[in-house]
């Protein structure tokens, strides 16, 4: 008797614990939005994606079998995505909504529209610190307050034009506080860690190991010289993500970044002292190539965090662990990301090397840990 009551006690809380619930991730594939699901995972959320089948790096081998995959495209449309509306038919609740993809107004409107039935707790937005920039007298450093356009409409549109990412991510905030759902924002400095799409850090990972072979200055822009800028970690975006759905926020908006303030020259110089050329590496601020200044996004300062670490007990990791476990990543990602190894040696060649410079940069990288010579990338030859 006792046994069978013990049994019944258990099947009673186990039916009585949904568990954490389920969580629809718009993107997912890239930097933070592997970071996103992997610790979303960890927390026991269920997980549900959607976006185009376009991996990048280990993204199936991370995440095959984990999360259940709705393959649409968003330039496709939603209203078109069958198994999404199987999703959204089947009367299912989601605990929150997780928004890698909304990148201009018109997307988040279509997005809170064909979604509202899934009555997410909250619906969180990842966006950037370049919204700053199209903004009527930001403080230094920069609060979530400060994000508001100026009112003379043609000031409006002059800070459009120069930023138009900012302005396009600007209008996304808007069309969801607009929308009625509850709602999180998450502004980002410049994204950073593993699995980088846009291969700008990897870019200049490759540059300042091999600096002494190509002797050829980092191309800075003059104006980006001294601009003081943020950068986020993808691993602690994903701790942000889900802070604000176990502690049921909603309704707000939050600056997501390292404590740490940086200079584009200052990276670069971090990352010559680590591979031992920090004596040698030099900048030009004239350059002819000044277009090929990759970080930042945004111009107009530091992030305030201080509202993240006070409701979500947000703590950025160190600037020393992040170094460290991105520059480990890509040095094993020459050897195990092949595809994205080539494009940025082809990006390099393209922009900024010269042809003999860029075959020096090729057998450097590939006589790295014994890598054999027939596996070199197919670059084209181009000289500047």
């Amino acid at each position: 008797m006792l046994s069978v009551l013990i049994l019944w006690l258990y099947i009673s809380s186990v039916l009585s614990d949904p568990g954490p619930g389920t969580v629809l991730v718009l993107g997912g594939q890239e930097l933070a939005g592997s970071a996103t699901l992997t610790a979303l995972l960890d927390a026991e959320f269920q997980v549900n994606t959607l976006n185009e089948d376009n991996p990048h790096y280990d993204y199936h081998e991370l995440f095959e079998n984990k999360v259940e995959r709705i393959v649409c495209s968003r330039s496709s449309g939603l209203d078109g995505c069958v198994e999404l509306q199987n999703l959204i038919n089947s009367n299912s609740k989601v605990k929150a909504i997780v928004d890698f993809t909304s990148d201009n107004k018109e997307l988040m409107e279509e997005a809170v529209r064909v979604l509202a039935p899934l009555s997410p707790d909250v619906y969180i937005f990842v966006s950037t610190a370049a919204v700053y920039d199209v903004s009527d007298n930001p403080q230094d450093p920069l609060k979530e307050s400060d994000a508001v356009r100026p009112e003379d409409l043609q000031l409006q549109d002059t800070y459009n034009e120069k930023n138009v990412f900012g302005h396009d991510m600007l209008g996304s905030e808007e069309a969801l506080i607009a929308s009625g759902l509850p709602y999180v924002i998450l502004r980002c400095g410049d994204l950073i860690g593993p699995r980088d799409t846009t291969l700008r850090w990897w870019q200049y990972q490759v540059w300042s190991e091999h600096f002494v072979l190509l002797d050829e200055a980092f191309p800075v822009h003059e104006d980006k010289q001294h601009l003081k800028f943020s950068m986020t970690y993808g691993d602690d975006l994903a701790k942000a993500v889900v802070s604000v759905i176990n502690k049921g926020v909603m309704n707000e908006v939050y600056n997501i970044a390292m404590e740490k303030t940086f200079t584009l020259p200052h990276v670069l110089l971090e990352l010559c002292i680590y591979f031992g050329n920090g004596d040698k590496c030099w900048a030009d601020y004239h350059s002819a190539v000044d277009s090929y200044s990759l970080y930042p996004n945004n111009h107009m300062g530091m992030l305030d965090i201080e509202h993240a670490k006070t409701d979500l007990d947000f703590e950025a990791s160190s600037w020393e662990d992040v170094l460290k476990d991105t520059i480990t990543f890509y040095e094993r990602a020459r050897h195990n990301h092949t595809k994205e190894r080539d494009m940025v040696l082809s990006r390099l060649n393209e922009n900024v090397l010269s042809y003999l410079q860029s075959e020096q940069l090729i057998a450097a990288v590939m006589r790295q840990e014994g890598v054999e010579m027939e596996n070199e990338p197919n670059i084209p030859s181009i000289e500047l």
